[in-house]
């Protein structure tokens, strides 16, 4: 193994190389992977094997292990730790690489195998001659080998297996570069026939085998390459946009191919000679969308792609050349290129840590790329500027530490940074303290500084010389002002507010009342927060107590000695805070209730608001519960009798039930159904009251006289009152001629009978049941038609002493009792 430096710096003048396709850059442009100059590295040669190497490819799984392809063994180099202090490397030769891998110009890793690790595709510049040991016979194309360490040229190396290929088809001869797609399918520059080619190896033989029957074979036959012998032409697909870049050396040309476009066409040409084995499919494709990137370059060969920047070798003047894409990848604008050692460039590719690898086929060498960078573009590499991120082209260094001015924090070295250092390029040679430098402001203090507290203020006349500050009023200059108001902190009441620095009453508010909460009564003590600050609260709830200068009206504490309440809207004495005491139910109209609720409209002045208060004009009054319009209340006016009992008695009680509506209640009422009668004192059922024909004539004494008075004493029942009864004892007379009269009454009585009898006999005689119509005609019962109102008289007639007018009210009573 090789490890060495070709050249320490190459300084590099970007030269314009402006080729007929692609587009050129005429502004100033780095190109990060070329630098403004760069070293060579050769990190491997012919002490690796190496011998006439054509390609190169990092293994995709493997960190830092370069492969590279050797034409004249047949064989494969490996680079561990690749560039690294713990190098090492081996070459590999399968025993079946004459055929297999015979002149190999190009290898491509592809997909992972979980038994063969990542396996790769090989692009083999032969026409089949085993090395010179048989006749060409064009059987050759790509191989697809395995990259397990313990596979390749490990396997089948001497038994009757083929070596450790795991597939390989025969339709190119000079297989001139290769890519891989997806799967195990590649992309093949077919030198024999010239054309792009493309092969599916699909299932692998395993290592080894023979069996390629299942390969699929495309010919790109539209896509013209040009065959230089012995000069690769690599290349390599962009899996995100699928352009596929082809380095056509024998044209001095750079192709673009659009593999995914689906418009083509397909001819199966099975049966065609350039078929040298079974297939599963072999056809040719054309209508594909390609062209060229560029043309008019020197032999390019080898090619790589980092995102959409694609870098070319020219092998005809050993030149790389970097492009940038277009976002669809179909042009490109080259924006750089540099010359380099090489004698004979090939294969190209981009490293892990981002540089670029070259096979120099010459000189059998790998040699990195290394970029030199001149970051800040000053003019001077990093590696040997004192600036190297900050342009510094003179290089300036005032205090000789290496460190250019324009990056030197500290440009006098006094340990204080430049940014806070007031005399950046003062003293030198001295370090900044508290001793010489003690407002730390990087001038120092005997020989530069006349304000040792670096506050503006000399030290001749600043209050506080070692203390910076930058009051400038009252009575200190020059000392700490917190809040900047040019009052010092040791004389400002409020350090920390600008707008305030005197508290004459110390009530802890500003004596400026356009302050930031300033003291609305300045010489008086007070604690108020709400409606002015500073003033007297007596009951501690924010709102100054009422003065002189400062009224209800505009805000003051309407209740200065309760804490739950401070406004009455309404002037009524109760405060509008309904959580707290004695809350104003009603607070925007005045009023003086305070039973049910405070401070709503009480118009009797009872306590209850006319809302509540049944009887508003009442203030004896409040509550009728029963609703009959007589008050709850037995002391007020016209208390209801019966407060729960609905009632309209209005005569000794009041509201309560009265069946006839005269006023006297139920309970009072000796007629309680009658609306005529109420009274009875005596209790003998008739009326006291005086001026009808049923009023008690005794009304203090219980009676049931009828005949000659109402309701006196009778004491024989029949119906004369003592007084009037000449026999108060003997219920058969009354008056002295009381017995002849009723000789007379009966004697007229037997004869209304007789008569009566001897008309009933006639009128039976005659068949007649109705004479005159004084019988009734069913019953033969005479019928009397008096047009009387009341019950039938008796047959003795109109009781002695009643008139008509009684009898309709009290015969039935009469007849009863009798």
């Amino acid at each position: 193994m090789a490890r060495k430096k070709v050249s320490i710096f190459i300084m590099i003048i970007l030269l314009l190389y402006i080729p007929s396709h692609a587009v050129g850059n005429d502004e100033s442009y780095v190109v990060p992977k070329f630098g403004i100059g760069f070293d060579e590295v050769v990190i491997a040669d012919s002490s690796d094997g190496l011998d006439d190497p054509r390609d190169l490819e990092f293994h995709p799984g493997r960190a830092n292990e370069l492969w590279i392809a050797n034409r004249a063994t047949d064989s494969i180099s490996i680079i561990h730790n690749t560039g690294l202090s713990n190098q090492t490397s081996e070459n590999r030769h399968d025993a079946y690489g004459n055929h297999f891998l015979e002149e190999v110009s190009a290898i491509s890793f592809g997909s992972y195998h979980p038994e063969f690790d990542w396996q790769w595709g090989s692009a083999q510049e032969s026409v089949n001659t085993y090395c010179g040991l048989g006749s060409p016979n064009n059987f050759m194309g790509p191989t697809l080998w395995p990259s397990s360490l313990s596979h390749f040229a490990v396997e089948h190396q001497d038994d009757e297996y083929l070596g450790s290929h795991i597939d390989m088809n025969h339709e190119s001869p000079f297989g001139m570069g290769i890519a891989h797609d997806s799967d195990n399918s590649y992309w093949y520059n077919d030198g024999y026939y010239e054309e792009l080619v493309y092969y599916d190896f699909q299932e692998d033989h395993d290592t080894g085998m023979d069996d390629h029957s299942d390969g699929i074979v495309r010919r790109y036959s539209e896509i013209e390459l040009t065959h230089s012998y012995g000069t690769p032409g690599h290349m390599i697909l962009d899996k995100d946009s699928g352009i596929l870049y082809i380095s056509d050396p024998g044209a001095d040309r750079v192709l673009w191919v659009n593999t995914d476009d689906s418009t083509y066409q397909t001819q199966d040409i099975m049966s065609d000679s350039s078929r040298l084995e079974p297939l599963a499919e072999y056809s040719r494709i054309t209508g594909v969308e390609w062209g060229v990137l560029d043309s008019g370059l020197n032999k390019p060969s080898g090619i790589a792609l980092e995102g959409d920047q694609l870098f070319i070798s020219q092998n005809g003047d050993n030149r790389i050349i970097a492009y940038n894409l277009s976002s669809n990848g179909k042009s490109a604008t080259e924006v750089g290129s540099i010359q380099t050692s090489a004698s004979k460039i090939m294969g190209l590719e981009i490293g892990p840590n981002g540089h670029l690898y070259y096979v120099d086929n010459g000189k059998d060498e790998v040699v990195r790329i290394d970029p030199l960078s001149d970051e800040d573009n000053d003019g001077i590499i990093d590696e040997e500027d004192n600036c190297p991120l900050v342009a510094n082209p003179n290089q300036a260094d005032y205090d000789s530490d290496l460190q250019g001015d324009a990056c030197d924090l500290d440009d006098d070295n006094d340990g204080i940074p430049d940014e806070s250092d007031l005399c950046p390029s003062g003293d030198s040679f001295w370090t900044s303290s508290l001793s010489t430098d003690y407002d730390n402001d990087g001038c120092r203090d005997y020989s530069e500084d006349d304000d040792d507290d670096n506050d503006g203020f000399l030290d001749s006349q600043d209050d506080c010389p070692l203390d910076a500050g930058t009051s400038d009023s009252g009575r200190l200059f020059g000392c700490l002002d917190t809040d900047g108001d040019g009052h010092a902190d040791a004389v400002d009441e409020f350090p920390n507010d600008s707008s305030q620095w005197s508290d004459v009453d110390e009530d802890g508010y500003g004596d400026r009342s356009d302050g930031i909460n300033g003291d609305d009564c300045v010489a008086v003590f007070g604690t108020s927060t709400s409606d002015r600050t500073g003033c007297l609260d007596s009951d501690g709830d924010g709102y100054s107590n009422p003065d002189s200068n400062w009224g209800i009206a505009l805000g003051a504490d309407a209740f200065p000695n309760d804490v739950t309440q401070h406004i009455d809207s309404d002037g009524d004495d109760y405060g509008d805070n309904q959580s707290g005491s004695q809350a104003d139910e009603c607070p925007q109209i005045a009023g003086n209730s305070t039973q049910d609720r405070f401070g709503c409209l009480d118009t009797d002045g009872d306590g209850w608001s006319d809302q509540v208060d049944e009887f508003s004009s009442d203030p004896t009054q409040y509550l009728d519960s029963d609703d009959d319009g007589y008050g709850d209340s037995q002391s007020g006016n016209l208390p209801d009798s019966c407060p729960e009992v609905y009632g309209l008695s209005n005569q000794e009680k009041y509201g309560c039930p009265d069946s006839d509506g005269d006023g006297w209640s139920d309970e009072l009422d000796a007629f309680p159904e009658d609306e005529r009668f109420w009274s009875d004192k005596d209790g003998d059922g008739h009326p006291d009251r005086e001026g009808t024909e049923e009023s008690d004539d005794c009304p203090d004494e219980p009676g049931d006289s009828y005949e000659d008075r109402i309701g006196c004493l009778d004491s024989d029942g029949d119906g004369w009152s003592d007084e009037g009864d000449y026999y108060p004892d003997d219920a058969s007379r009354y008056s002295e001629s009381s017995n002849t009269s009723t000789i007379l009454i009966i004697t007229g009585i037997a004869i209304a009978v007789i008569v009566l009898g001897l008309i009933l006999y006639i009128g039976r005689r005659n068949g007649k049941g109705d004479i005159l119509g004084l019988y009734d005609s069913g019953n033969m019962i005479p019928i009397i038609q008096t047009g009387q109102k009341g019950p039938p008289l008796p047959p003795e007639g109109l009781p002695a002493g009643w008139t008509m007018e009684q009898w309709e009210w009290y015969g039935e009573e009469y007849l009863k009792n009798r």
